[in-house]
């Protein structure tokens, strides 16, 4: 599964991604190299018929949660291709459209893991970053009145290359995929859950620093014997 991710994009990075048009903003985004579930993340969705791109908390809120968010225990960082359609959890999202882009690279422990071990920083061969496909929602906190974005990565199962690692990989659209991703019909989409070409893809070990979800910056994903 993707459980560690990589988002060290600047906003042109995201823009080519994606097609997002118009003025870039006066900062740039702030890299984070390793961004674990429930931190946030940036991603790209429309709305009104507008491309966005914006921060979201990855794990999923659905948008019929009524407690706290502190009492929610079960975890949606990820969202498994074959069960989308009947899991209340992303169901509701899935049929209005609510699907997302998300910029990321990502770590990948190689299975049987065992503690302490470093794992793989896994990127594309020719791009800056893959396109993740996702799903979001918008839950309202019926403590505080907040409206929180959040968002979900799709999983699917290996192509031969994460197949040497790991059981899962996350959803990677090309870049020909964009539109129809953010736009087709639920139908149309759930088509393009599949692995991509194991070619996109290519890694390096990285050191166990990465481990602790609290270490950041680019030694996070330095080749381990850099």
């Amino acid at each position: 599964m993707c459980g560690r991710g990589d988002q060290s994009l600047t906003w042109a990075d995201i823009s080519e991604l994606s097609g997002v048009i118009g003025a870039a903003p006066t900062s740039n985004l702030q890299p984070c190299h390793n961004i674990a579930p429930t931190t946030t993340v940036h991603i790209v969705r429309e709305k009104d018929g507008e491309r966005l791109i914006e921060k979201a908390r990855w794990d999923l809120v659905p948008a019929w949660w009524k407690k706290p968010l502190a009492e929610k225990k079960f975890s949606t960082h990820n969202a498994r291709s074959e069960t989308l359609l009947e899991k209340a959890t992303f169901r509701t999202a899935w049929k209005k459209g609510q699907r997302c882009l998300v910029p990321m690279n990502f770590f990948e422990w190689k299975r049987p893991r065992k503690k302490g071990d470093p794992p793989f920083y896994i990127f594309p061969a020719k791009e800056p970053a893959f396109r993740m496909a996702g799903l979001w929602d918008e839950w309202t906190d019926p403590e505080t009145g907040e409206v929180i974005l959040s968002c979900s990565i799709i999983t699917c199962g290996p192509n031969e290359f994460m197949a040497e690692l790991h059981d899962r990989m996350p959803v990677i659209l090309g870049s020909d995929q964009v539109e129809a991703w953010l736009r087709a019909p639920p139908e149309e989409a759930y088509e393009m859950l599949k692995p991509c070409p194991p070619d996109w893809m290519t890694a390096h070990r990285v050191s166990a620093y990465v481990n602790n979800a609290r270490h950041q910056g680019p030694e996070c994903i330095q080749p381990e014997d850099s």
